[in-house]
């Protein structure tokens, strides 16, 4: 049973389901629907899932320039020999959602509602009252997530990031704008076939510092949204409940990156799953490495940021 149909469910949902694997993907939300990203996919990230899904194809913008600026002015312009490819989330969610149902993937548009564990079997209770007896739990349903709330009732949210749609800029060129008045976070615009998501988020992100942060930048005042990124991995392990992508809190702790770590871990899972081996072993270098990556953050931001 996998809860959330965002990358992180879907993908994992595929892999399982080329090796035969019953499985089920629930979530509440009704597809295609909008999802807090800047969608971009980074060469690490399109290679991966190149790897694992070669015949799957999406529609993106290809980016291949970098405007980084501090304080609002631009510092550095960067033109890169390996474009980013921005995604429209609404549709690349939507696409992957429809492989996996192409593939004889089950799925039901519905909430979790309870977890229960009972003679090394774990039971689902959706909203309906429908109970799912399985072998594994995958949690993917996001920074919410009710499977890490039943892992760690206490879990913290983290970062609040907001974003909203404005008009698609000439340059198409990515932009990042840090400052000395960002709580380890930025500003950002990512470019896509259509229009830009022009966003902003760090660790003390309110819709009203959203909104001075993106006036300051000269964007109009439309409509926001936003989403919590949590980036702690600090909850217990479970050999039969899996928390992947950004319910397991691991998008990067400097850029926020999420789709490369969503791809990753259901790659992760699908292989524990499929062995048998716990996930806690598989992504033992993961969680690691993410641990040392987190105290290094204050003293990078410290380093490019004037005092």
């Amino acid at each position: 049973m996998i809860v959330g149909a965002g990358p992180a469910g879907t993908v994992c949902g595929l892999l399982l389901r080329k090796q035969g694997v019953d499985c089920m993907l629930a979530d509440r939300a009704q597809f295609p629907r909008d999802k807090i990203c800047g969608g971009g996919l980074t060469p690490r990230s399109y290679r991966l899932l190149s790897s694992m899904l070669p015949t799957f194809s999406y529609d993106y913008n290809s980016v291949t320039q970098l405007k980084l600026m501090l304080e609002g002015e631009q510092i550095f312009d960067l033109h890169m020999d390996r474009e980013l490819r921005i995604v429209k989330r609404r549709e690349f969610d939507d696409s992957l959602l429809n492989e996996y149902c192409r593939n004889g993937g089950q799925f039901v548009n519905e909430a979790l509602t309870d977890i229960e564990e009972r003679d090394g079997k774990v039971i689902v209770t959706l909203k309906s009252g429908r109970q799912v007896i399985c072998d594994y739990l995958v949690g993917a349903d996001g920074a919410n997530s009710r499977v890490r709330r039943y892992l760690a009732p206490h879990s913290d949210h983290c970062a609040l990031w907001m974003e909203q749609y404005g008009t698609k800029s000439s340059s198409n060129a990515i932009v990042i704008n840090l400052s000395n008045q960002f709580d380890q976070g930025y500003y950002y615009v990512f470019p896509n076939e259509s229009y830009d998501v022009q966003g902003f988020g760090d660790h003390s992100t309110t819709p009203q510092k959203f909104r001075k942060v993106l006036i300051d930048m000269g964007c109009p005042n439309l409509k926001a949204k936003g989403a919590y990124i949590p980036n702690s991995i600090d909850y217990p392990l479970h050999d039969r409940i899996i928390l992947i992508g950004d319910a397991g809190g691991f998008p990067n702790r400097l850029t926020y990156e999420g789709l490369y770590y969503a791809f990753l871990t259901a790659k992760h899972a699908a292989e524990a799953i499929l062995t048998g081996r716990p996930f806690k072993e598989i992504t033992k270098c993961l969680q690691t490495r993410k641990k040392r990556n987190a105290q290094l953050v204050s003293s990078t931001v410290a380093t490019v940021l004037p005092s």
